[in-house]
């Protein structure tokens, strides 16, 4: 168990909320310098806040990452996509931090294919809802955004940018798990 919480410690900010609201604080400047050099703000109007995705490397991490999320979050999403666990978890008190409230949390095991030493364990992405996603899409290609992969999970689209640095940022059309 000792292992577990040392894995805990050092790669999943999900210990308290105060935890992620300092992780926030610390990597929201970083994605919003990385919009800003592709012309966009995450300050208009038709972009929200919807959630960090965190990545997890075992699936007895993942259960202990859904105990400790439990304290402090509502369970909304509870699904198998992809072969994994992903689920998503909405805060009592939404995360905060220069103007955005991202009031979501996902989880996710690894792809059972998954290279687990390439993979970025803790905050992997943070995503938004776009107002005309499709518009959205078609300006920022047009721009080069470097885009990774685009989905449409019936009628559920994104797209997840991909950059050199540690900065991963989704753009959807609806939220993820739904309204709470």
């Amino acid at each position: 168990m000792l292992g577990i919480t040392q894995n805990l410690l050092a790669y999943y900010p999900v210990l308290s909320i105060k935890v992620i609201q300092e992780f926030a604080k610390a990597y929201f400047p970083l994605v919003e310098l990385t919009c800003q050099q592709f012309q966009i703000n995450l300050h208009d109007t038709g972009i929200n806040g919807d959630h960090f995705g965190l990545q997890v490397l075992s699936d007895i991490e993942f259960d202990q990452c859904h105990k400790i999320l439990l304290q402090y979050t509502k369970l909304v999403h509870d699904h198998v996509i992809h072969q994994r666990r992903n689920r998503v978890y909405h805060y009592h008190l939404p995360v905060q931090v220069n103007g955005i409230t991202i009031p979501k949390i996902e989880i996710f095991e690894p792809k059972p294919d998954a290279d687990i030493s390439k993979l970025r364990p803790g905050i992997e992405h943070i995503a938004f809802v776009v107002d005309d996603y499709d518009q959205f899409l078609t300006e920022y290609k047009s721009k080069r955004i470097p885009i990774d992969k685009e989905i449409n999970l019936q009628g559920s689209k994104f797209f997840k940018t991909k950059f050199i640095n540690i900065i991963e940022i989704e753009f959807r059309n609806d939220e993820l798990g739904g309204k709470d």
